[in-house]
């Protein structure tokens, strides 16, 4: 005869182990391989901004990358070249963003910038053009603020008594 607690004890051992059997079958990560082959990639852009001068924007851009692994981290080095149009300003930034892809979208960007003002910006002239550079940080998934120092060119007279410009702006993506 055939007793009904041994296949019940069997299934219920059977549950009890087969989580720990997983986890032992993970590797640790100092145990595995480091990836050490550099991938490139060209990937589009977006973001979507608000704050001063531009009031409000929509960048889009490509970026240019690479991925690799190296002393048990991931690392990548990307470059960008996008346009950003937006109600009373716009922009065309080409810059280098460290990290960001890998990471969670955590990292930053430094840029250099050309600005255009028109249609009442805030804190700045209209129709004037500033070139400068511009620092962006994402904490997490690429959302954050940025920072910009610009000098006006290509003007001058009374009209222009403000020639420098600091920036400020919060969004996401580039």
């Amino acid at each position: 005869m055939m007793n009904w607690k041994t296949p019940a004890m069997l299934l219920v051992t059977a549950a009890l182990f087969s989580p720990l059997a997983a986890l032992s079958a993970q590797q640790c990560r100092s145990c595995v391989e480091e990836d050490t082959v550099r991938r490139t990639y060209v990937v589009p852009e977006f973001g979507f901004r608000v704050g001063a001068p531009q009031k409000a924007s929509a960048a889009l851009g490509v970026v240019v990358g690479q991925d690799w692994q190296a002393d048990g981290r991931d690392h990548s080095h990307n470059l960008g070249l996008f346009v950003e149009p937006g109600l009373s300003a716009g922009r065309a930034s080409f810059g280098y963003i460290d990290k960001g892809f890998g990471n969670f979208g955590s990292g930053f960007m430094v840029a250099a910038t050309a600005l255009r003002t028109w249609n009442d910006p805030w804190w700045a002239k209209e129709n004037v053009t500033y070139v400068g550079g511009e620092a962006t940080l994402w904490p997490i998934v690429f959302i954050g603020p940025r920072v910009g120092v610009f000098r006006a060119i290509g003007t001058t007279g009374a009209g222009l008594a403000k020639r420098w410009l600091v920036t400020f702006d919060f969004g996401f993506g580039l």
